[in-house]
């Protein structure tokens, strides 16, 4: 992989080494997984089954099959089950924490503007 260099006079990311980066990001997006991570990633799915599905988690997982069912395999539909259950266990997760309509975010956004005249 090639070394990012950084303009020495800022110590910026320089543009040739930013756009470098980026085509390096997309490329490797774009590659299919190679044989290792999609046997890991089978061995997990094969080996861990799902919880069963609340009802809205079970809709969601409806709704998602007859939108791409026709694109999917078994694997993919199954990985897919697994992960409307993930989505569903830190959903639930979320809503056992009391909030109050009160409460109020852990960070505040404040925009700083100088005056400048």
């Amino acid at each position: 992989m090639p070394r990012l260099t950084r303009a020495s006079s800022e110590g910026k990311l320089s543009r040739r080494a930013f756009a470098r980066a980026a085509a390096l990001a997309a490329a490797d997006a774009a590659l299919p997984p190679t044989a290792s991570i999609q046997a890991s990633t089978s061995a997990q799915v094969t080996g861990a089954q799902a919880p069963p599905l609340s009802p809205a988690g079970e809709a969601q997982l409806q709704t998602i099959l007859a939108k791409y069912g026709k694109r999917l395999s078994d694997d993919q539909k199954s990985e897919v089950k697994r992960l409307v259950a993930q989505a569903q266990k830190t959903s639930e997760t979320l809503r056992s924490l009391p909030l109050d309509n009160s409460d109020e975010p852990a960070m505040i956004f404040h925009i700083y503007r100088s005056d400048r005249s």
